[in-house]
């Protein structure tokens, strides 16, 4: 008698623990579809910003083009004038780390 009532008993907590199971189960796969869902309207909306902001940055970069090929000379003193701060920073630090 003690066997069946033992056996009755373990089926039990075997099905609870399937209940709990299929439960838990359920559970995750709403998050999961949720979770997806939010990564797939992020996706899109990164995509849109991307996008724009490539085309800004195409268009500038067209702009500072033409603006070189109007203006060599003011291009070039530009550039010597950069490469020169440069060097004097990169001297400037240098004395200053020592």
């Amino acid at each position: 008698m003690a066997d069946v009532s033992l056996d009755k008993d373990i089926n039990a907590q075997i099905d609870e623990l399937r209940r709990q199971i299929n439960k838990l189960s359920t559970v995750l796969t709403n998050k999961i579809d949720t979770a997806s869902d939010r990564a797939d309207e992020a996706l899109y909306s990164s995509k849109a910003k991307v996008a724009s902001i490539a085309d800004h940055a195409r268009s500038e970069g067209r702009n500072v083009v033409r603006a070189a090929r109007e203006n060599p000379t003011a291009t070039s003193s530009v550039l010597i004038a950069t490469a020169l701060l440069g060097v004097l920073t990169g001297l400037l630090l240098g004395k200053l780390s020592n």
